[in-house]
Order: C-alpha cells, then structure tokens, then sequence
C-alpha cells in the first residue's frame, strides 16, 4: 500500500497574509522565588485560591503540588475564614480535600452549579430549594430494590437517617416494574429478594448507628465540614446584605443606577471576591477601579439604548406589515408591490424610523387622508419608474405616447418576465410559467429550494424577458388581427375562447388564447391555427377545458387527495390523435401553405391566419365571403375529422395520469 500523499501547505508572500508572531504574555509571579511566593500563598484566606493557582499551569502544580510545600496547603486550611477546616481523614491529601471542599458541581436534580455539597458524606449537590428524596416504609415488595439503591453514608443534613439517591431509587422501582408485569417473573424476583438482601436490609434499619460508626470512618470529618458550610453560608449571606447595602448608598452617591452598576464585569467580579471573602467594600475598592467600571456603564446604557431603539423599530415595522395588508384586503392600491419595496417608499420609510410611538398611533398616522395622499402619489410614481425600467428590458427605451388608448409596453399582453435570481413563479401564475407587471412587482426571492435568500426591493435587473411566450402571444395577436398596443386587448382575444390549436405537440390540442402563454414553453418552436368554434368543439368533443383542474388536484387537502384517486382521468393527447393531412388541391392559394412547414416563417412561433373577425358579442366567428375557400381549405388541412378509436379510451388517477404523460 502506497504512503499517503499529503498536499504542501501553500505559503503566501504577500504582506497581507504574513501574521505577527504570537508573543506569550509574561506570567511575573512566576519568576518569583518560593520563598517570596509561599509567603504570599501563605496570606490568603482559603485554600481555593491556592487550588486556583495550583491549576494555572504545569508550573504551578508541579511546585505546590511537591511533598515539600504540603505546609502551605495546611496552613490555609488552619487558618481558612471561620475558624478553619477540620483535619481531613488519612486518605485525604491537602491538595484533593481543598479540591473536595471547594470545587463546584452539578445539582443532582436539576443540573444547576453548586458550590458546595449539601451532604460530604454522600457527596451529593443540591440546590437550596431541593430537599432530598428521604427513606420512608414500604412494604416488604420493595425490599429488593431498598438494598439495591441503599446509601449507607451519614447524612449530615437537618434529618439522620438513611438518603437515598434519586437516580438510583428511580432505577431499582423501574426495574421492579419491569418484572411485575409477568406474575411468574415476580414471584421468584421477590423470593430470590427477601433470600438475598432481607436479612442485611433490616440490619441495616435496626442498627444503623453501629453501622455507620463501623463502615463510616468520615463521619466525624463530614460533621465537622457540615458545620463549618453551614457557619461559612450565613456569614457570606450577612455580607452579602452589607456589600449590597454600601453598594446601593455607592450609587445613589455616584447618580448611577444600582443594577447597571451591579452588572459590569468590574464591580461583579469585585462583590463576588468580596463576598466569598467575607470581606466589607471600601471606598478605596471603588475609586482604583472607577475608570473602568464608568467605561462598562457607558457601554450598558448604550446597549440598552440599541434595544430599545430594536424594539421601537420592530413596532413600527410590524405597524406598517399591518397596514400594508388592510391595502392588500381593501385594494384601495391596485397592483401593490412587494412587502419590501412598499417599505421603501419615502413616507413609509419615514414612519418606520419614527421609533417611541405605539402602534395604535402609527396606525392611526397610517389611515390618515394626508398620509393616504402621499402614498398614492408614491406609489404612482414607483409604477412609473417600474414600467419604464421593464419596457426597456422589453426593448422599449424612452416609450413615450400622447394618446389615452395606448397602453404602456409593460402593461400589454406581450409583456412577459422571469426572475433572473430564483427562476421562481408563484402560484397565482403556475400555468403561464412567467410573470406579467403585476406579478414581478409583487415577486418575492426569499423563499428557493436550495438556499434563503434575504427579501429585496423591486429592481428591474433582476428579471429578462419570455421571448418564447412574447413570440407566441405577438403571432397569435396578428392572427387574430388584434393591436397588442389598444387598450381592451385582453378582452378581445379573451372572447376568442377555446379555439387555438397547437400544431406542435402530436396530438390536437385545443387551447384557450391565454393558454398559449404556458404552453408555449413545451416546445422550442411553436406554430398554432386559429379553428372556427364547430371544428374546435368537434376535437374537443364532450370533454371541456376545465381551467385550474390541475391546480386543485395538486393542491393539499383532503378534498383534493380524495379526488385524485378517483379513475375518472382521460389523456387528450391519445383522444385527440392528429389525422394525417389531406392534400386538396384549389385554384388562387399561393399562399395557402401550412405555418412553420415553409422556409419563408419569419417567427418561431407560426400561425395560421383564417382571416377571422372577432365579435365579442358572439363566440360564433364570421368570416369574409371572398377568402371563404381559403379559410376552409386551410382548416380542411390542418383539421379532418378525426377516425373513432377502434376501443374505448383509458381512464387513469390522477397521478397514474401523470406518469402516463411523462412517457408520451
């Protein structure tokens, strides 16, 4: 096996890169000598500071942990605050009882730090609103699992008897538990029980004193501790009334606030030693560290001063996401842009940061009649800029028109958009596959598959135009001789109804006019005819175009889920099976090829032109009399009644369907 090839580290020669080296900082009283340093150990009050040090470095352990500088260790336990610590037990070192003596830990229920053990001779921790779980009378059932969580160690708490943990008690009844579920498991647990541990558990109730003198030789040294915890507690507690006392008149003398003050680093750190000292505050204490606490103090009431500031924001913000919705519920402001760029307007923006108001009073601003005025002019002037910047993008730079009935490029129904950034459309235009002025106003890329992105403005950069679907909707507009630029377009080629016919795809697919928008983008080219209406209701036959169908079926909700199982699903592409073309031969139609079959299309998207008028009035088209024979030959070719299937069409579910269509 090869050795592993491990890549050269790649150093840089530029100054940027290239780092200071690191200088230690230098520990002074480390190059102090023992002598000097033991007699400076030898001045504290407790040995947790000698442990403290001890663990500052290898150095530090090493040289008072040595056999030969025990005497510092135990002349801090001698003189240790309230009268010192008692002499520890033979298996106790000076340094390991400093450790046991002082060393925090978890609570035994709630995992919260504690300072002491509440009990040195079960060495268990317990908050000061914990009590311990106390032995009380069973039954003889519980014997068993009695001498399996059995603690005997001297309590040196308010009550003397036996303690038992809670996590072991919570073990040995689960365990009872277990086996209690099955009456022959438990009759042989509880005899095996009373066989094994009877006999020694009641010895342990009946005599517990001879017990714990014989099996407890620390009973004396944790009595002793425990007195000297209880002694040491209600001092600190005295003095820490004391210190908070100084500290109060301190604050009140300074023009400070007492719970700022309490919260810099400086000060708490400096009541905490002092505390745990048992040691009263000066004024000298104050004055060598008033600098830096002034310094700490300037910093809290800044902060404080940043969340208020946050909060008062985060009202005002809330307010105008309030209001912005009562818009979107009443449209009054038809189309409204997004949430973020209704932000961005100048009055809107200037509420926002009006912080100290509350929110009934910024939405009482908010519905005012001068406050309405100066959005409505906003927002017509953000319309303004938004149509112009996405008419350039349509190719329309400087679009300018004296005439009432134009309508502006972005407004028209060939205006079509993508986003750049997300490629995302909402739901609302799912089946168009782009987006019109009022979609992309409103369109939001904080929400993508992969990633989230932050919600931003509207901006004109971000999106480019459909050409697929302005190629088919500009074609088919020519086909129906409609002006994309007049205002009542949309109506016009609305009214047209179900009877534009996709030459592309290999079945006959009947469309609704605006339906060429999403279908457009199943092909790379695609050519459509316009039917007269029997010939489009001959191909669609006793099956309607049911709008939205899709929608709903894919939809969430137990309605929906219900209907998709349902076998009641056809395929239009194998129902309406294109015919081959008939080839009939008429005099005078030079021009009568078939659009997107000859060399001479001059769009992807080719259509077909009857000649049709429309009639919003009457679906029924009416045709010219001179250009009769060429209509009909034209739909003759394109349309021919289709042959009956020789069997009865296949029903699907709906997502039967969809797999169906995925292998057309």
């Amino acid at each position: 096996m090869s050795a592993r090839r491990y890549k050269k580290q790649k150093i840089s020669n530029s100054e940027s890169d290239v780092k200071a080296p690191t200088v230690p900082r230098t520990c002074y009283i480390a190059k102090l000598p023992l002598e000097l340093l033991a007699e400076i150990l030898l001045c504290t009050k407790s040995p947790a500071d000698i442990l403290a040090l001890t663990r500052c470095s290898k150095f530090f352990c090493r040289t008072l942990l040595h056999e030969a500088n025990q005497y510092i260790w135990r002349y801090a336990r001698q003189n240790c605050l309230r009268g010192g610590l008692p002499e520890p037990c033979p298996r106790f070192t000076e340094s390991s009882f400093a450790a046991f003596v002082f060393d925090a830990g978890p609570c035994e229920i709630c995992d919260k730090q504690v300072n002491f053990y509440s009990s040195f001779g079960l060495r268990v921790r317990l908050c000061a609103n914990k009590t311990p779980h106390l032995s009380y009378n069973v039954g003889v059932l519980f014997f068993s699992f009695f001498a399996y969580s059995i603690r005997l160690q001297f309590n040196t708490g308010p009550n003397t008897g036996a303690v038992y943990l809670y996590s072991d008690w919570s073990r040995a009844l689960q365990e009872y538990l277990d086996v209690s579920q099955k009456p022959d498991t438990l009759e042989g647990y509880i005899d095996a029980s009373l066989s094994n541990h009877l006999y020694q558990l009641l010895t342990d109730i009946l005599s517990l004193s001879a017990l714990l003198k014989k099996e407890c030789p620390d009973k004396d040294m944790c009595v002793a501790l425990h007195a000297w915890r209880k002694e040491y507690v209600e001092a600190q507690n005295v003095m820490k009334d004391v210190n908070t006392k100084f500290s109060r008149e301190l604050a009140a003398r300074e023009g400070l606030t007492f719970w700022d003050m309490m919260n810099t680093p400086t000060y708490s750190f400096l009541m905490k030693h002092k505390n745990a000292s048992l040691e009263e505050i000066q004024d000298l204490d104050y004055k060598t560290r008033e600098a830096a606490i002034a310094a700490e103090l300037v910093k809290v009431v800044e902060s404080r001063s940043r969340r208020a500031h946050e909060a008062g924001y985060a009202t005002c913000r809330r307010a105008v996401e309030k209001h912005y919705s009562r818009l979107r519920a009443l449209k009054r402001e038809t189309p409204l842009p997004s949430l973020s760029s209704f932000r961005e307007l100048p009055t809107i923006r200037q509420i926002q940061q009006s912080v100290g108001q509350s929110v009934k009073e910024i939405d009482t601003n908010l519905q005012s009649q001068p406050i309405q005025t100066l959005v409505h002019s906003e927002l017509a002037k953000f319309h303004l800029e938004a149509k112009n910047n996405l008419a350039a993008i349509l190719g329309f730079t400087d679009w300018k028109t004296p005439s009432s009935k134009k309508l502006h490029p972005s407004d028209r129904l060939t205006a079509r958009f993508q986003c750049r950034t997300c490629r995302r459309i909402e739901a609302k235009y799912k089946d168009f596959g782009s987006l019109d002025y009022d979609g992309v106003i409103m369109h939001s890329c904080s929400v993508t598959l992969d990633k989230s992105v932050p919600q931003r403005p509207f901006k004109a950069a971000r999106f480019e135009k459909d050409t697929k679907a302005i190629t088919a909707v500009s074609s088919l507009l020519e086909a129906c001789d409609i002006s994309g630029d007049e205002k009542g377009s949309h109506e016009l080629l609305s009214a047209i109804g179900p009877r534009v016919l996709c030459l592309s795809c290999d079945a006959q697919i009947i469309l609704e006019p605006l339906d060429v928008i999403g279908h457009s983008h199943r092909h790379e080219s695609m050519s459509l005819a316009i039917l007269p209406q029997d010939e489009a209701s001959k191909i669609i036959g006793d099956h309607p175009l049911s709008h939205g169908l899709a929608v709903r079926l894919t939809s969430k909700g137990k309605i929906s889920l219900e209907m998709r199982k349902l076998k009641v699903y056809l395929c239009r592409h194998c129902m309406q099976v294109k015919p081959k073309i008939m080839s009939i031969s008429t005099t005078g139609m030079a021009a009568e090829a078939l659009a997107g079959n000859t060399p001479s299309t001059s769009t992807s998207a080719a259509i077909t032109k009857t000649s049709i008028s429309v009639n919003t009035d009457d679906s029924a088209p009416t045709t010219d009399i001179t250009s009769k024979a060429v209509a009909d030959t034209a739909i003759r070719k394109v349309h021919s009644p289709a042959a009956k299937p020789s069997r009865k069409p296949t029903t699907y579910i709906f997502d039967g369907l969809r797999s169906h269509l995925k292998e057309l």
